[in-house]
C-alpha cells in the first residue's frame, strides 16, 4: 500500500506531505484547486512522461517521492536487479528538471523507466476518466477478458507462433516473384557474387596496401634517411660514429671496472648498449636494402585500392561489409534458384504451423468463452449492487478465423440497462454515470485477483447522484476491505462514507499560487461535507445534514 506521499515543486504544489492510510481515502477540494496535480505526481512516481511544463515556476526542479509497503511480486523483481529492499518499504523517488531531464530512483538506486513501469503495475491500479472512455472502443474490452481470465501466458505462446507465421509468409513472398523480375534478380546477383569473388578480398588487406603505398612514395626519403643512420650509428667515414665512440668508452672503462664496483656496473651498461647499438644498426641497414623505388608495385598497389574503393562504394564501407554482403548474395541467388522447390517447403511449414496457430487461437477462444460466463454473472451482480438491479451484461465473443495479433476473437461488451431492451453496445445505450458504474464494476471484479494493494479513482462519481451515489460509495467501500481506496470525489455520500479525509486547497500570496492538503478531523469533515452538499457556502442546514450523513455513515 501507499503510505507516504511527498511533492514538491510539481505545478501549484509547493511543498505537500501526506501520509495516507488503510480503508477508503477521499480528497475534495474546490474545482481548480490541484486535485489533478496530486494525480499527475502519483502518475510521475509510475512511470509516466516526466513534464518539465510540470515544474513549478521559479523554481529548477519538481521531485515526487512515494513510501510503500511491497508485495511479494515487487520485492522479487527488485532483487532481481540487484536492487536492496528493507522491511518490505520501497521507496521511489521521481526529479524532473526544468530543462526537461528526468532521473527515477527506488530505494535510492537510479533506474529505468521499464524497471519502474514494471513494478508500478503491481503497486497501484488508477482509474480515471479516460478507463470510462476505454468502455466504448470495442477493441479495448479484449484487454478486460483476458485480464479476468489470466491470459497472458496464453497469449504470449499465440504471439510467438503468429510472428513465426508472418515470417514464413514473408519469406514466400519473396520468393513467389514473377518470371521476368526473377531472372532480372538473378542476372544482377550473379554479376555481384562474380565481381566481389574476382577481387579475392582478403580481411585486414585495404590497411597491408595502404602502408606498401606509404613506404613506395616515399622510398627515396627512406633510403636516404636510412642510410644517415647507419652511418651515423654505425660506420661513419667523415665523422666517429656512436658505435666507435661508445667502443672507446667501453675499451677505457675495461681497465678500471675491477677497481670499483660502481664502475663495474657502468662497463657492463656501456658494453650492453655497445652491442644493443650494433644490432639496430645491421636492423636499420637490412631495412634500407629491402626499399626500393618500383613504380610497377606502386600501380599495381594503387590500382587494387582503387578497385577496394569501388566495391566499398557499392557493397559495404569496409572489406568485412562486402565479404558479408556476398555471403547474402549467394544465399538470395541460391533461395532464388531453387525458389519453387523452397517455396514449397515454406509453404509445407506454413501449413503446419498455421495449424498450430489455430489450436492456439481455439484454446484461447475457449478460455475467453468460459471466463466471459463468470464475468457476465458478477458483473450483473456488481451492477445490481450499484443501483442498476434491472442491468444485464453480455461479453459477445465472435471468433471469425482472423488471426488477430492478440488471438482469434473479437470481444464485445452488450448492455441492456432497462427490463425489456435487447442487449446493445455500451456506446448506444450507456450514459456517463451508467459507464462509471460499469467500469466500477469491472475494476472491482478484477481487483481480487490482480494482486495491487492499491487503487486510485479519479471522480469515479462522474454522473451519478442520489442513490446511485450511495451504491458507488457502498461498493468502494467493500473493495477497501481487501484494498487501499483512494478517491478524489464532489460526491457527498461517498466523502461521508470515507475512513479517511483529505482537504485540498489553493491558496495565494499575491504572486503565486500554492496547493496544500491535509487530512480533517471531525471538525474539518463536517466543515468540508457541508460545503460540498451546500455547493460552496457552509450553512446551518448544510452543517446540520453533513454531522447526519457522518453519523449515519458510522452506524452503517
Amino acid at each position: 500500500m501507499l503510505n507516504q506521499l511527498s511533492v514538491r515543486n510539481v505545478a501549484v504544489i509547493d511543498k505537500l506531505d501526506i501520509n495516507l492510510h488503510d480503508g477508503v481515502s477521499v480528497l475534495t477540494g474546490e474545482t481548480g484547486a490541484g486535485k489533478s496535480i496530486i494525480i499527475d505526481s502519483i502518475n510521475m512516481i509510475l512511470g509516466d512522461r516526466a513534464n518539465k511544463e510540470l515544474v513549478r515556476y521559479g523554481t529548477d526542479k519538481a521531485v515526487v517521492q512515494a513510501v510503500f509497503d511491497a508485495p511479494k511480486s515487487v520485492i522479487n523483481i527488485l532483487e532481481e536487479n540487484d536492487i536492496d529492499v528493507e522491511d518490505e518499504t520501497v521507496i521511489i523517488t521521481r526529479q524532473v528538471t526544468k530543462e526537461g531531464k528526468s532521473v527515477a530512483r527506488i530505494n535510492g538506486m537510479v533506474v529505468t523507466l521499464n524497471i519502474l513501469r514494471e513494478i508500478s503495475d503491481r503497486l497501484i491500479n488508477i482509474h480515471g476518466q479516460h478507463d470510462n472512455q476505454a468502455l466504448l472502443t470495442p477493441i479495448r474490452h479484449i484487454t478486460f477478458l483476458d485480464a479476468y481470465a489470466d491470459n497472458e501466458e496464453y497469449i504470449n505462446r499465440y504471439k510467438d507462433i503468429l510472428s513465426k507465421k508472418r515470417e514464413i509468409e514473408k519469406k514466400i513472398s519473396s520468393l513467389e516473384m514473377d518470371e521476368q523480375e526473377k531472372m532480372q534478380r538473378i542476372d544482377l546477383l550473379e554479376y555481384q557474387v562474380k565481381e566481389i569473388k574476382k577481387a579475392s578480398l582478403e580481411k585486414g588487406e585495404e590497411d597491408d596496401l595502404r602502408e606498401q603505398r606509404d613506404i613506395y612514395t616515399n622510398a627515396e626519403q627512406i633510403t636516404k634517411s636510412v642510410n644517415e643512420a647507419y652511418m651515423n650509428l654505425y660506420e661513419g667515414d667523415e665523422i666517429q660514429s656512436a658505435y666507435d665512440g661508445i667502443s672507446i668508452a667501453v675499451n677505457e672503462i675495461s681497465q678500471i671496472s675491477d677497481l670499483n664496483p660502481q664502475l663495474k656496473s657502468i662497463y657492463d651498461t656501456l658494453n650492453e648498449i655497445m652491442y644493443s647499438l650494433e644490432d639496430t644498426a645491421h636492423e636499420i641497414k637490412e631495412f634500407g636494402e629491402t626499399v626500393e623505388f618500383d613504380e610497377q608495385t606502386l600501380n599495381e598497389i594503387e590500382e587494387r585500392l582503387d578497385l577496394i574503393s569501388r566495391l566499398k562504394r557499392k557493397y559495404g564501407n569496409s572489406i568485412e561489409e562486402i565479404l558479408e554482403y556476398l555471403k547474402k548474395a549467394e544465399s538470395e541467388l541460391n533461395d532464388i534458384k531453387l525458389s519453387d522447390e523452397r517455396t514449397n517447403e515454406l509453404k509445407e511449414e506454413l501449413k503446419n504451423i498455421t495449424k498450430e496457430l489455430k489450436e492456439k487461437g481455439n484454446v484461447l477462444t475457449q478460455r475467453r468463452e468460459n471466463a466471459a460466463k463468470v464475468l457476465e454473472e458478477n458483473i450483473e451482480k456488481s451492477l445490481h449492487e450499484l443501483n442498476m438491479e434491472k442491468s444485464k451484461f453480455k461479453v459477445n465473443i465472435e471468433n471469425d478465423g482472423t488471426f488477430y495479433d492478440n488471438g482469434m476473437d473479437k470481444v464485445e461488451f452488450l448492455i441492456s440497462t432497462n427490463p425489456g431492451e435487447p442487449l446493445k453496445p455500451l456506446v448506444k445505450i450507456a450514459s456517463g454515470g451508467e459507464l462509471s458504474r460499469v467500469m466500477l464494476a469491472i475494476k472491482s471484479i478484477l481487483a481480487d485477483s490482480d494482486g495491487v494493494d492499491t487503487m486510485i479513482f479519479d471522480e469515479i462519481d462522474t454522473g451519478v447522484s442520489g442513490k446511485a451515489a450511495m451504491s458507488i460509495a457502498k461498493k468502494l467501500a467493500v473493495i477497501a476491505k481487501n484494498k487501499q481506496v483512494i478517491c478524489i470525489t464532489h460526491l457527498p455520500q461517498l466523502t461521508a462514507m470515507a475512513d479517511n479525509h483529505y482537504l485540498i486547497q489553493k491558496n495565494t500570496d499575491g504572486e503565486l499560487a500554492s496547493t496544500t492538503l491535509k487530512e480533517l478531523d471531525e471538525e474539518g469533515r463536517e466543515l468540508e461535507l457541508a460545503r460540498i452538499i451546500d455547493g460552496g457556502e457552509v450553512t446551518e442546514l448544510a452543517l446540520s445534514h453533513a454531522k447526519q450523513m457522518l453519523e449515519n455513515a458510522k452506524n452503517n
